[in-house]
């Protein structure tokens, strides 16, 4: 399960988006906001896995907007050119109580900039190129390190309407040298009464219309971000920070540009690593800091700019 965990984590470096809103999530251009809140959960030790009196509740604070610069169709060729420019960020708020030592900070911000292009090719093939740059930070000292530069490249093959996949290469100095990381991208998508969305690895879904203002998504998502933080454990700096999360979430259509979302559920996997800012500790075990299961709530609003038909 950590080594899994791991992995998740690195893909979800690697593969940069809009902003990670869960249910609120951007799908195009737009501004988005939302809240989540999860009560006192207990702290996990990873030495022999029991569950201790300590415990954290998170209140999280959202926002994301994504601006289309770029959309132009070359009329000779059919090529498509899209250039988009996102920026997020999340600030957390842990309260932890009765801890022998510090594991988790009691604040983290992450935010994020960056720039999308897409260019469609032969044969249904597009390329798609990124470059971002993020803060995260415990807010106790921010400085160089604080930063995280992310950038690379997707080939993403449209195979069908409803089935694309893509593969590629994205660099990052998240353990301090910078490296390449693989990045991987799969999404199915069909059109039935219940809607099933695969977007790896951000996100699994089974969605239907209640009625022409309303939806409802049983959903599996993963939520990950890497920090820099001051009183790490052991005197280890580099957080990777890590949720996995189930639940239901409903959206209210208000028009044709305002959306309503309101969700729930269970926070599965709830947990923390720490390890220092070089490339041979990526390959080490890292002991998990876990919070036990508990639910969470979450609420939003989303501004599409392209109008709902």
């Amino acid at each position: 399960m950590q080594k899994i965990s791991f992995f998740l984590l690195l893909l979800l470096i690697a593969n940069y988006s809009y902003a990670q809103l869960g249910a609120s999530s951007l799908n195009g251009p737009g501004i988005a906001i939302s809240t989540d809140y999860q009560p006192a959960s207990h702290y996990i030790r990873p030495e022999d896995s029991v569950k201790t009196g300590a415990t954290t509740s998170q209140l999280r604070y959202n926002f994301g907007a994504g601006f289309m610069l770029l959309n132009r169709m070359d009329t000779a060729t059919k090529k498509v050119r899209t250039l988009l420019f996102g920026v997020s960020g999340t600030y957390i708020r842990l309260n932890n109580k009765d801890y022998e030592q510090t594991i988790f900070p009691d604040e983290l911000l992450n935010a994020n900039a960056g720039f999308q292009y897409i260019q469609s090719m032969r044969n249904r093939w597009s390329l798609m190129a990124i470059a971002a740059v993020s803060l995260g930070t415990d807010l106790e000292e921010i400085n160089g390190q604080d930063l995280f530069l992310q950038g690379g490249v997707l080939f993403i093959k449209q195979h069908s309407k409803r089935f694309s996949y893509g593969i590629g290469g994205m660099l990052t100095n998240a353990f301090g040298t910078p490296m390449i990381l693989p990045a991987i991208f799969m999404r199915w998508k069909t059109d039935s009464r219940f809607a099933l969305d695969i977007n790896f690895p951000e996100k699994a879904s089974v969605s239907t219309a209640l009625s022409r203002y309303t939806d409802l998504a049983l959903t599996v998502r993963t939520e990950g971000n890497t920090y820099d933080v001051t009183h790490g454990v052991n005197g280890k700096r580099l957080m990777g920070y890590m949720q996995i999360k189930a639940g239901l979430e409903s959206t209210w259509h208000i028009g044709k540009h305002l959306d309503w979302i309101l969700a729930g559920g269970s926070n599965l996997a709830n947990s923390a690593t720490f390890s220092d800012r070089k490339l041979s500790e990526m390959f080490k075990e890292k002991p998990y800091y876990r919070l036990g299961t508990n639910y969470y709530l979450s609420t939003g609003l989303r501004w599409n700019f392209i109008p709902r038909k």
